[in-house]
């Protein structure tokens, strides 16, 4: 989930107006890392309904993704390890082998008929529908519809990881499809463009 300094910290970063920002803010005051997940969840939800308004859809994807989480500590050691002990290996090895390890928590992915690399996202499903992997989403009650916007924070993340397991740089071209959208009916699916790769 976007942590609240870092999202702020990165509108900064991306120019967006003050007015933009107040307006996405407007009732809130200021956030933390300890304010509720439903206070988080409607925020985020307001906030992407600003941005999907006042700013071009390539910053809202930018923005997003850069403020993808869990890219420290365990998960990106568990990367870099996979990255130097299946250096040698081909892109289509390499995914094999990335499937076939849950504990790396990177789901499963496959290169399409068209060169795009598929990632399908680690789906939880604890009861018959599919739910969205982000705990300010999928661990609270919410009245807001979440736009599909927000699955550019995790679609980050997948990236984040996959260029350093593939040794490949990435470009996230599509959300093929997301629960939060669907009313779990579909799990969490991106598409990537291979901008460059070892091999």
């Amino acid at each position: 989930m976007p942590s609240p300094k870092k999202f702020r910290e990165t509108l900064d970063e991306f120019g967006v107006k003050k007015e933009i920002i107040d307006e996405m803010y407007g009732g809130f005051g200021i956030l933390c890392s300890k304010t509720s997940k439903k206070t988080k969840s409607a925020f985020f939800a307001q906030a992407l309904e600003v941005m999907n308004e006042k700013l071009p859809p390539k910053s809202v994807q930018e923005i997003l993704e850069a403020n993808a989480c869990c890219k420290s500590g365990a998960r990106l050691k568990r990367s870099k390890e996979f990255a130097r002990i299946h250096e040698n290996l081909s892109i289509s090895e390499r995914l094999e082998q990335i499937s076939a390890r849950p504990y790396l928590n990177m789901g499963s992915a496959e290169v399409d008929e068209n060169g795009y690399l598929v990632v399908h996202a680690v789906a939880y499903h604890p009861g018959l529908k599919f739910e969205c992997a982000c705990p300010t989403i999928s661990k609270v009650k919410w009245d807001a519809l979440i736009p599909r916007e927000y699955c550019y924070c995790c679609g980050g993340h997948f990236k984040f990881h996959y260029e350093i397991m593939l040794d490949a740089k990435l470009k996230l071209v599509d959300i093929v499809s997301s629960p939060i959208d669907t009313d779990g009916e579909k799990p969490c699916v991106f598409r990537y463009e291979f901008i460059s790769k070892a091999r």
